[in-house]
């Protein structure tokens, strides 16, 4: 089971482990041989797989699935007008990107489009491997290219 959250710095005073279903078991330093550093060290795992949970997340979230998200926190009942309006206003956005990401050199336009505007976007290990490179450049490159888009869109949107 994955966390979702955080243990507070006030409640790491001991480690529980969450089980199938509803077992859980408590680690308390002093007990079978359980010290402060083990617990510690257990959450900060925790920290870090948190941390690594809450990239993946984002970095699999593409601009069409929140558009579709966006989409379904409308109101069906709503002015017709207000729906138009918004529509038009989300196509010119995505043709202002879509511009702005045309400015780019071939490379980072591929690197753009296949971490963050295809509707399954890739992994940077995956973007790497199509383009011969290491993740933690893909993930270099990436940070570069979106503050060059921030600078080409800045006013326009």
């Amino acid at each position: 089971m994955s966390r979702k959250f955080k243990t507070s710095k006030k409640k790491r005073t001991n480690y529980i482990y969450y089980g199938e279903g509803s077992s859980k078991t408590v680690l308390i330093p002093g007990e079978d041989g359980v010290t402060e550093a083990i617990i510690e060290t257990l959450h900060s795992l925790d920290d870090e797989e948190v941390d690594n949970n809450r990239r993946e997340t984002r970095r699999h979230s593409s601009f069409d699935d929140l558009n579709d998200k966006a989409e379904t926190l409308t109101d069906p009942d709503g002015d017709v007008e207000d729906r138009i309006i918004s529509k038009l206003e989300r196509e010119r956005a995505k043709a202002t990107v879509d511009e702005a990401v045309s400015t780019l050199k071939p490379k980072e336009q591929n690197i753009i489009k296949w971490l963050y505007l295809s509707d399954k976007p890739l992994t940077q290990a995956e973007v790497g491997k199509r383009l011969g490179m290491a993740e933690d450049s893909v993930k270099k490159s990436a940070f570069r290219i979106r503050a060059k888009l921030r600078e080409i869109l800045q006013g326009k949107i």
